[in-house]
């Protein structure tokens, strides 16, 4: 009766997958909102059958994606499935959901590099270098465009948009991991809803303002900076790697100081009106960023929350 019931239920998950796949392959704007329910048939059938059900599921699943559409169609349902399982199976232990979201996003990620591989080794369409060669046809044709109303780019714009281009080359990796964290922090938002619609049992998300990043992080962002004032050689592997590992704890700083900005909000009993402005329009302005991550250090290092509640 109980196997009965499980391949009942994998059917049913299984029409919802294929569903959704084909609409996210095929639907244009319909598809990006599809796009972001792929995971949630896995993470159902795992929270209620199982990893090993929730692998076989994902077997089947690309099965079906080979026949619904391609091969090459193939690892994008095997990132989404696999990352549908890994956070099913973390949300059915009732584990943190700030720990979810590192560990789906580390399942996004091996999707991405597995489906970026395979577009430019089997597709011979490399994406980055795409993107990269659109941004110079696009500056390219800005500046033949100013040139021809008398008003040629200079020398110092010119430059400082080619080295814009260097680094997003090199910082490529840094990409792929907001967009594995993007990604799986949009599957989370969109599945815990349901699952409670569902009566399935999950552990509540954090508030964004009690996000505090361990201590140590703040050693590993020195010895990171220490290392950038050293002159490496450009393109080489430590290069890359340092860059990458400073942008990333950049980031996580930036998080750290709009988690203390939100705290001190809510201590204060702001609007939350008025934070979510002020973090959109801290977005459009870069040297907020760089302050807000300032107080992200001083926040992490000091532990500026004790001394407010005291």
């Amino acid at each position: 009766m109980k196997n009965t019931y499980v391949l009942t239920e994998g059917a049913i998950q299984l029409a919802i997958f294929t569903v959704l796949f084909f609409v996210s392959l095929n639907i244009p704007l319909l598809g990006a909102v599809a796009t972001l329910f792929l995971s949630l048939p896995f993470i159902i059938f795992t929270i209620r059958h199982g990893t090993g059900n929730g692998l076989l599921l994902l077997f089947v699943s690309l099965m079906i994606a080979l026949v619904v559409s391609s091969v090459f169609s193939v690892p994008v349902a095997f990132m989404f499935g696999i990352s549908g399982i890994v956070i099913g199976f973390l949300l059915s232990k009732m584990e943190n959901h700030y720990m979810i979201l590192l560990a789906g996003t580390g399942a996004f990620l091996v999707g991405l590099i597995l489906n970026y591989i395979i577009s430019v080794v089997f597709l011979q369409v490399d994406v980055i270098k795409e993107t990269i060669s659109l941004l110079k046809d696009a500056f390219h044709q800005a500046s033949q465009f100013m040139e021809a109303m008398g008003n040629e780019p200079s020398k110092q714009l010119v430059e400082r948009f080619y080295e814009g281009i260097e680094l997003i080359s090199y910082i490529t990796p840094t990409f792929f991991v907001i967009g594995a964290l993007v990604l799986s922090y949009l599957t989370i938002f969109v599945s815990i809803p349901i699952l409670k619609r569902l009566r399935i049992k999950t552990s509540t998300w954090p508030p964004f303002r009690h996000i505090v990043f361990p201590k140590s992080l703040l050693w590993y962002y020195l010895i990171v900076v220490i290392a950038t004032l050293f002159p490496i050689e450009k393109g080489t592997f430590i290069y890359i790697a340092v860059l990458n590992i400073y942008y990333l704890l950049q980031i996580l700083m930036i998080i750290q100081g709009f988690s203390f900005i939100h705290y001190i909000s809510y201590q204060k009993g702001l609007a939350r009106g008025i934070v979510t402005v002020f973090t959109i329009i801290s977005f459009m302005i870069p040297f907020f960023l760089y302050l807000i991550a300032i107080l992200g250090i001083i926040d992490l290092g000091f532990e500026l929350r004790k001394h407010i509640n005291k």
